[in-house]
């Protein structure tokens, strides 16, 4: 009798669900932003999730990682990074848009 092979990754389920939960952290963490402009928030989320998720793959990858906790835990560190500069970067562009407007003749 043979014995079942223990999986060496972490079941895409489980991996998954540590995904929704950092995102989800992050939501709370942007609440307002999120209240503000709910379509715009969740676009740019999506687009920091992908971002997050090609570094956190790229560092999985590399010689000397843990594969699957690697992956986790830059996931976890990148997200939030990401998506605080593109709000910043976004208040940033629309703050020097209202100083330009008001430095105008109307």
């Amino acid at each position: 009798m043979r014995r079942a092979a223990h999986p060496a990754i972490i079941p895409d389920t489980l991996l998954d669900a540590i995904k929704i939960a950092v995102a989800s952290a992050v939501t709370q963490a942007h609440e307002q932003a999120q209240r503000e402009r709910p379509y715009w928030f969740r676009h740019i989320l999506m687009r920091c999730e992908v971002e997050a998720d090609k570094i956190a793959e790229q560092a999985a990858q590399a010689q000397y990682s843990n594969g699957e906790a690697t992956y986790i835990e830059v996931y976890a560190k990148t997200l939030p990074a990401l998506l605080t500069a593109a709000l910043d970067a976004h208040e940033e562009a629309l703050e020097q848009l209202d100083g330009s407007r008001l430095g105008r003749p109307a």
